[in-house]
């Protein structure tokens, strides 16, 4: 084994490291068909809320990972730290520490930030908000939360506190953007841009639905939120592969996430003619940037598939455009990801309308009657 990848779902992670032609050892939830098969190990860690169980996580990383082995991080940590300290002290953390990771996962610290760095970032407490603040449509987001499941709307004029472990943003209108760096902490590369939508069902208005990209970012505010995803990489020192999100109307943008680690942006983005880009973040992390990098060829869109009842799924060969495959007769609770569809076009409307068609093929391959795509 060359390295542990830790995250939610490991598999793009794995993915990566397959294609540099690494052996990575893989801890996630999910234990998917795909992973496995890409991994040198790979192991589905226990559950606690939603999360990982923390022992869990740091049993099976020693009892499989010898002592020193590096670690990659993907998404799932951000708001526990404290146990991403736990992994540190024996296992090096190939990317940004928990250090890093407090600091941006702070609303205000980052609010303070973007201030000081004059880049649009939307008003937040921690604290009940005043009328004026209420006045406004808000959101109720997880302090270190990922995925977008943990986001609410706050009630209009709602003067209570968020919950403990939670803040208030000041919600904003536009489409969703991610913009993905590579940074040695002293210089900073654009990777390329990808487009969100959201999946969103009754109680999770705001649950990531998919992405394409690689896409252009409105040109009028290009160059401004470039600057400011450098500045801040740099202003923080982050190394590796990390990623922004935006939210871009017609006439204004606001930074409103840093993301300092790897994301399913590698879903998009790592491909041909890139080179893999976890090998990129690896040689980033240990202060070596690489000389310009191409566009991949493609344009590329992928989506989670959610289960609106419970599925248990079935025997057979899954559809090739399929991503995150859970062995036969597991059974996915209503409002769990079953899978993740992909899908390549010559621009992104046409990877966009590829992608509709194969996520009704792997409906109906699973017997789900179809439902619109968000996009």
């Amino acid at each position: 084994m060359d390295l542990a990848v830790i995250a939610l779902c490991a598999r793009p992670l794995v993915a990566s490291a397959a294609r540099a032609g690494l052996s990575p050892l893989s801890l996630d939830l999910f234990a998917n068909l795909d992973t496995c098969a890409k991994a040198a190990r790979c192991v589905r860690v226990h559950r606690s809320n939603g999360a990982f169980d923390g022992d869990d996580l740091i049993a099976a990383l020693t009892n499989l990972g010898p002592a020193g082995l590096p670690v990659v991080l993907g998404g799932g940590l951000e708001d526990d730290p404290a146990l991403m300290e736990r992994i540190a002290a024996r296992n090096p953390i190939l990317g940004n520490g928990p250090a890093t990771v407090r600091v941006l996962k702070d609303p205000l610290a980052l609010a303070a930030l973007c201030g000081a760095l004059r880049i649009p970032f939307p008003d937040v407490s921690l604290n009940a908000p005043d009328a004026a603040f209420a006045a406004r449509p808000a959101l109720e987001k997880k302090i270190g939360g990922c995925g977008g499941g943990h986001i609410r709307r706050r009630a209009a004029g709602d003067l209570a506190p968020p919950p403990d472990g939670f803040f208030l943003q000041q919600e904003v209108s536009g489409d969703i953007y991610s913009l993905l760096m590579l940074t040695n902490g002293t210089e900073v590369r654009t990777i390329g841009a990808c487009r969100q939508w959201h999946a969103p069902d009754d109680t999770h208005p705001y649950r990531y639905g998919g992405m394409v990209g690689p896409v252009a970012l409105p040109a009028r505010h290009a160059s401004a939120i470039e600057a400011a995803a450098r500045d801040i990489a740099l202003a923080c020192g982050l190394v590796g592969l990390v990623s922004v999100d935006l939210v871009i109307g017609a006439d204004r943008w606001w930074l409103v996430e840093v993301t300092p680690r790897l994301s399913a942006i590698l879903d998009i983005l790592d491909a041909d003619p890139l080179p893999p880009l976890l090998t990129a973040h690896l040689a980033a992390c240990g202060g070596q940037m690489p000389g310009p990098l191409p566009m991949p060829k493609e344009h590329r869109a992928c989506a989670v598939l959610y289960a609106t009842a419970e599925v248990i799924i079935p025997d057979g060969q899954w559809p090739s455009a399929t991503a995150d495959r859970p062995a036969p007769g597991t059974v996915v609770k209503a409002g769990a990801p079953i899978c993740t569809v992909h899908a390549a076009g010559t621009a992104p409307a046409a990877a966009e309308d590829q992608l509709t068609r194969r996520f009704i093929e792997v409906r109906e391959w699973l017997g789900l009657e179809a439902v619109e795509l968000a996009g």
